[in-house]
Order: C-alpha cells, then sequence, then structure tokens
C-alpha cells in the first residue's frame, strides 16, 4: 500500500522527498523549458538534464532560440514527468544562469554531457557526443527560486489539497 493507504498501482500519491527527485532525474526523463520569447509569448523546449546540488543543467546548441530569450530574462519553468504509471513530475520555476559559452564541449561541459550522452541514448551515447564535441554549446544551471519551491508529486490519486472542502 502506499503511503495514503491506498493500492499500489497509485503511486505514492505524495510529493518527492530530495532524494527521490535526485534518482527521478537521474533517468532519461525530458525536461521541458519554458522561457519567454521576444513578443512576450512563452516558448517551450524539450531538453537533455541533469540533476546536480540542488539545480538542473542545460547544455543547449550556439544557436538554440531560448538562450536568446534567457539573455533578455532568466527566469524559466522546467516541467520533467513521466507520462504513464504513476506519472511521477515535477515543476521547478526559477532564474537560469547562463555558466559559459558558447564554446567547444571541454571540462565541466563534457563531462556532464558525457552522462546525458549515455542517459538518453545508452551505448551509442559516446558515439553521439565524439561526432558533435566541437559543435558550441552553452553550459546554463537553473536553479529553484526562493519564493517557489519545487512542486513534485507521484501518484494518480488527487493531493488532499484538492480533496478538502
Amino acid at each position: 500500500m502506499t503511503d495514503r493507504n491506498l493500492p499500489e498501482w497509485m503511486g505514492k500519491n505524495r510529493g518527492l522527498t530530495p532524494e527521490e527527485v535526485a534518482e527521478f532525474l537521474a533517468g532519461p526523463v525530458v525536461a521541458r523549458i519554458a522561457t519567454i520569447d521576444e513578443n512576450g509569448f512563452p516558448y517551450i523546449t524539450p531538453v537533455w538534464q541533469e540533476w546536480r546540488d540542488g539545480a538542473m543543467y542545460i547544455i543547449p546548441r550556439e544557436k538554440t532560440v531560448f538562450v536568446k530569450h534567457l539573455k533578455t530574462n532568466p527566469k524559466v519553468a522546467i516541467s520533467c514527468a513521466l507520462d504513464s504509471g504513476t506519472y511521477t513530475r515535477l515543476l521547478m520555476r526559477g532564474e537560469a544562469e547562463i555558466i559559459s559559452g558558447p564554446a567547444r564541449m571541454e571540462g565541466l561541459v563534457l563531462e556532464i554531457a558525457s552522462r546525458m550522452s549515455i542517459r538518453y541514448l545508452g551505448p551509442h551515447g559516446p558515439e553521439y557526443l565524439t561526432s558533435s564535441i566541437d559543435r558550441p554549446r552553452y553550459l546554463i544551471r537553473v536553479s529553484p527560486s526562493t519564493e517557489h519551491k519545487l512542486i513534485t508529486w507521484d501518484g494518480v490519486e488527487w493531493a488532499e489539497k484538492y480533496l478538502n472542502k
């Protein structure tokens, strides 16, 4: 049974612990980053991600449109979800910081990209990475904002806040 004494197939039916967040994001979960474009409209892009030290790291290509948005307005929202099973999900709002780039991948960027390539492409990851190592990329860190906590959930039952009248 789950934390709320519901059948196991319904999931945990609660938010994730920090350890569960790290475990969830250590899998091949695609993040969707929402930025604000030059006309004030949301712009959403699926990206590979790595969660470490309480922040999400993204390595976009040099000509990725959303990097231009971040230079004007660093506020973002990120959504990660498993779209089947117990529908584990995470929502983060925060500010993106361009750590480096655009540049050839090396150092920390290459370390993170190496792990991402294996996580998302399996045994062909290193092959992809080697063939694209000279293509300029950025390293971006998104940290959850202090006023907006990480919102997480695992389960198909509604949260208590939706059940209470």
